[in-house]
């Protein structure tokens, strides 16, 4: 038993870690001083999500990736447009944690989202 709750205390905090980064590394502001670029919605969801990116930039190309609560990657979405819609099948209750990053990789926004079904 030990065991089992030491691993799941590691996991949690490997997590927690994993989101103070994400939020911390945003190497480019936003424009107007942090409000936030993606609207997703419903929140909480329970069939569909939709993202929104509100300053969308045409020429701009964004991968959009979804983790679930203990970090393993659900989704990579490839060069996502002013609005995605991700299809919730796969997806238990719970937590997610979405990232938008740009062509190169840097961390744009990121956020989380609830699903219930």
């Amino acid at each position: 038993m030990w065991k089992t709750s030491t691993l799941v205390l590691i996991i949690v905090l490997s997590l927690f870690s994993f989101i103070g980064k994400a939020q911390s590394d945003k190497s480019q502001p936003n424009s107007d001083g942090g409000s936030k670029i993606v609207k997703l919605y419903p929140n909480p969801a329970t069939t569909i999500i939709n993202f929104q990116i509100q300053q969308h930039n045409n020429d701009q190309i964004y991968d959009l990736i979804v983790y679930n609560f203990l970090g393993k990657k659900m989704e990579q979405l490839k060069a996502i447009s002013d609005r995605t819609t991700v299809s919730l099948d796969n997806y238990y209750n719970g937590i997610y944690i979405f990232q938008l990053r740009d062509q190169r990789g840097n961390l744009i926004e990121s956020g989380k989202f609830n699903v219930v079904k």
